[in-house]
């Protein structure tokens, strides 16, 4: 007998269908919940809303308000996609989907943790870094773009009062970072972690990284400051940060610019007597200017030290032979196939670049290279910042310039000719050692043997009656 039945998916019961809808997007539970008033409640379970990541949909305001009214206070992570790449080169003023009342919403329904905005068209003067949820812990805005970005305060101003729980910070592309918003970071008491990479502001003025390695980030365990502007000076102030365990470094950004005084990542920064990174597990140079010298100071100096990334670098492959062999349990990446560890062994929280970009050096006009044997060469400038204490809590910044010291011009060594075999010529004695003739009787008394004085004299006196 057969059944008059048709299938259909609203004769399955809520359970099911909320079973099929975990198996969903939550762009794709958005689209089914405009059916029908029945999907549409199922669709707010809050089972559904625990992590809402609607990347890597760009959603409007409307669209991004509806799924908000779905979060209750069992939502922790909050991901979203913006404009910035989607309307590249047009007007995005307009088509932002982020507003202070968006976040007032969030604020109300959830205790968000970690919020995730990337590729967001963000006006600072509209949303300020005040309507972000207090209660966040991990917060991205990874190649996020601003305008109206105000000029006598940081965007980030107060960010430890109004997120003192926040453990971890990624601004990676940010191209609107500048040096003195690292004051305001530096002073969460709880961040682990810090990533800068792409931020190519990040170093032009060395004083504000000073202060804030000096007098902040006393937690931080994990810094990317790949493809930024720093030099030996910032590399120096963070290297000693008692709880640094993965430090990132890439010189690419120095290689781009093609002049001679601009401070590079060296051994300097790297090799510095009395001053040691116990806790150092990973460090990225690559693109720099370290060479062999920093691979036997990181080696013997850095006990837990378990990989370097050194390619594009100075380093050779005799100075990676010899690290190996006296450290065989550290991993190495380095240009040289045969000694560069496989990628199977490195973890994937360790942020190692697969694809690895070399980026060439500068070719300079052969009279700005100097040598070492160019004894008249012009020696680098040397410029750092001296931070004197002033009272509790404020301190004054002094510039001190080394100046070049210019080297004496060294003569030519004179190198004597040989001497040819020739006879040697007899010198005429000079008249003061010519000997005076002398008398019969005086050469009569020498023969004779030695005389006594009183002789002598007798003889040499014309007067004496006797001769």
């Amino acid at each position: 007998m057969a059944l008059n039945y048709e299938p259909h998916i609203l004769r399955l019961s809520d359970d099911i269908l909320l079973q099929i809808m975990s198996f969903l997007k939550l762009e794709d539970i958005l689209t089914v919940a405009q059916v029908c008033s029945r999907l549409e409640k199922i669709s707010k379970d809050r089972t559904l809303w625990k992590e809402a990541d609607l990347r890597p949909r760009f959603l409007t305001h409307a669209e991004l308000e509806d799924a908000v009214k779905c979060f209750h206070r069992g939502t922790k992570v909050l991901a979203s996609t913006g404009s910035v790449k989607l309307l590249s080169g047009k007007v995005q003023e307009n088509t932002e989907c982020l507003s202070p009342a968006l976040f007032e919403l969030v604020t109300q329904f959830t205790d968000l943790e970690t919020l995730i905005l990337e590729e967001h068209f963000i006006n600072a003067s509209i949303l300020t870094y005040k309507c972000f949820p207090s209660t966040l812990k991990h917060l991205s805005m990874e190649n996020c773009k601003l305008i109206n970005v105000p000029v006598k305060e940081s965007y980030f101003f107060n960010m430890a009062t109004q997120t003192s729980h926040l453990e971890s910070l990624n601004l990676n592309g940010c191209l609107w970072f500048e040096d003195h918003s690292m004051m305001a970071i530096s002073k969460c008491p709880k961040l682990r972690i810090l990533r800068l990479r792409g931020c190519v502001k990040v170093g032009t003025c060395a004083a504000y990284i000073f202060l804030s390695a000096r007098f902040g980030f006393e937690n931080i365990e994990v810094l990317d400051l790949r493809e930024t502007a720093i030099s030996d000076a910032e590399v120096r102030a963070f290297k000693s940060k008692p709880k640094l365990k993965r430090m990132y470094i890439d010189g690419r950004v120095h290689r781009k610019q093609d002049s001679d005084e601009i401070d590079r990542v060296t051994d300097r920064g790297i090799n510095t007597p009395e001053e040691y990174a116990p806790h150092l597990e990973v460090l990225t140079l690559t693109n720099t200017e370290v060479s062999d010298v920093t691979l036997r100071h990181l080696a013997r100096n850095m006990p837990n030290l378990q990989l370097i990334d050194v390619r594009g670098s100075k380093v050779t492959e005799p100075g990676v032979i010899r690290l190996k062999t006296e450290f065989p349990l550290l991993r190495v990446v380095c240009d040289f196939p045969e000694w560069t560890v496989d990628s199977s062994l490195i973890s994937p929280d360790w942020w190692i670049d697969r694809d690895f970009i070399f980026q060439d050096d500068v070719k300079r006009h052969p009279s700005l290279v100097s040598t070492s044997r160019d004894a008249t060469a012009e020696p680098p400038r040397h410029e750092r910042i001296e931070i004197i204490d002033v009272g509790p809590g404020m301190v004054r910044l002094r510039r001190i310039i080394d100046r070049p010291v210019f080297p004496l011009p060294v003569p030519p060594e004179v190198v004597p000719e040989p001497a040819s075999r020739q006879p040697p010529q007899l010198q005429s004695p000079r008249p003061e050692d010519q000997e005076l003739p002398r008398s019969p009787e005086s050469l009569r008394s020498s023969s004779s043997g030695s005389s006594s004085p009183s002789q002598l004299d007798n003889t040499h006196n014309p007067k004496d009656p006797s001769v």
